[in-house]
């Protein structure tokens, strides 16, 4: 594997140049869904090193997906396979607790349900543990750690799973049911400082290609109890799209176009959205909430950007750390651009950015910073519209220390 430094683009408008951008090919032989876009996480970083999960290789029916566990002791320069199973699932969702421990989840459409691998520190992650989810197969879900109640947060587009540590399902239900014009689908889940949990989606109109719809709801005591964004009870199976009662955070206009949730982030009391609505022309949308009104207070729109640096396009993800938020994506011309805001979102400045990537396809990554200072993620370079064939993996790592 050859790692690439990819130097910033010099803009001669900018006050400081933006900073670098490190992308190490993890698998050069991969098919075009391999990191399977960014309503999940899919790369970390504990004490033991960064991990990551990919798609490698699947067939016509997807029920055979050859997926990889990977694992860089030296940040990021080389990975090497620390598990690899076939299975019909996208790229599993992982997650670490502050032990070091790796918990990861994958489906299997086969048999209609997902499973729980854990991969424990103390025996360097040679071994693991797995255990059934029930029911709970999908093609997108999400996986989230609550280190305050020691307990996982495994969402799909049919159920919802709290899990113990020993994986053990602790309480399942049918959050959602569909609405009038969609079903929910593409699930993110976020953590407040208070503990409270913020599940956003997107939903699907039927037997569509396209998207209709962004939601979030919360629940205040670990998935027992679930209230709107203002607060409000809600008894599920909440209403999945624009004819329920959960908080929309695309527009009226935007209904008959497609609008896909990239990321969403709770964070400083308030709920950030990255999406793009695919009018002629199209708008690119950073939206904030205030999270005890459940109030939208702010729409970047129709264009993202700080100094230079824009962003448009279907995926990104936001991280953060003290006490700035990062956005990462496409930019404009092809290339991966990340802004920063040390204001929680009210203004942007560029941050970093890449030289061209051909292809650019399913940018994710990591919700919080490393302890090092670095931004980190994972993309494809997928050459073919439907998944197939050769296309390639790529870790990416961006600093976050003042240019």
């Amino acid at each position: 594997m050859r790692t690439l430094i990819l130097w910033a683009l010099l803009v001669p408008s900018l006050a400081g140049m933006p900073a670098k951008i490190e992308l190490t090919c993890v698998d050069d032989n991969a098919t075009g869904y391999g990191t399977f876009q960014s309503h999940n996480q899919k790369v970390l970083a504990n004490a033991n090193g960064i991990f990551m999960t990919h798609v490698r290789t699947r067939n016509e029916a997807y029920t055979a997906q050859q997926w990889r566990l990977s694992r860089s002791t030296d940040a990021g320069k080389t990975f090497t396979t620390v598990h690899a199973a076939t299975h019909a699932t996208h790229p599993p969702a992982i997650e670490t607790d502050e032990d070091g421990n790796v918990y990861l989840v994958r489906s299997d459409l086969t048999t209609g349900d997902a499973f729980l691998h854990v991969f424990r520190a103390e025996d360097d992650y040679r071994k693991e543990r797995v255990t059934p989810i029930p029911g709970s197969a999908a093609q997108k879900f999400s996986l989230l750690y609550d280190r305050g109640r020691k307990q996982l947060y495994y969402a799909s587009y049919n159920r919802f799973d709290v899990i113990g540590l020993d994986g053990k399902v602790i309480r399942s239900l049918q959050l959602f049911r569909n609405g009038k014009n969609a079903e929910m689908q593409y699930p993110h889940l976020s953590l407040d400082p208070s503990g409270t949990l913020h599940f956003a989606w997107t939903s699907v109109p039927f037997g569509k290609m396209t998207y209709r719809s962004i939601h979030v709801v919360r629940s205040p005591d670990g998935g027992a109890t679930w209230q709107n964004a203002d607060g409000s009870p809600l008894a599920p199976p909440i209403v999945a799209d624009d004819s329920g009662p959960a908080v929309r955070a695309n527009l009226d206009d935007e209904l008959g176009a497609s609008n896909w949730l990239s990321s969403f982030r709770a964070r400083g009391g308030k709920g950030h959205f990255l999406y793009m609505s695919t009018l002629n022309p199209p708008r690119q949308h950073y939206v904030r909430y205030d999270l005890k009104t459940g109030k939208r207070e702010l729409d970047i729109t129709p264009k993202f950007k700080g100094e230079a640096i824009e962003l448009l396009g279907l995926d990104g993800f936001f991280a953060a750390s003290e006490p700035t938020l990062y956005c990462v994506g496409h930019t404009i011309d092809g290339r991966i651009g990340c802004l920063a805001s040390g204001d929680n979102g009210t203004t942007w400045r560029d941050h970093a950015v890449s030289e061209k990537v051909e292809h650019l396809y399913a940018v994710g990554g990591c919700r919080e910073v490393t302890r090092d200072g670095f931004v980190i993620g994972s993309f494809t370079t997928a050459s073919n519209t439907d998944g197939r064939g050769v296309s390639k993996v790529y870790f990416l790592r961006i600093p976050t220390a003042p240019r």
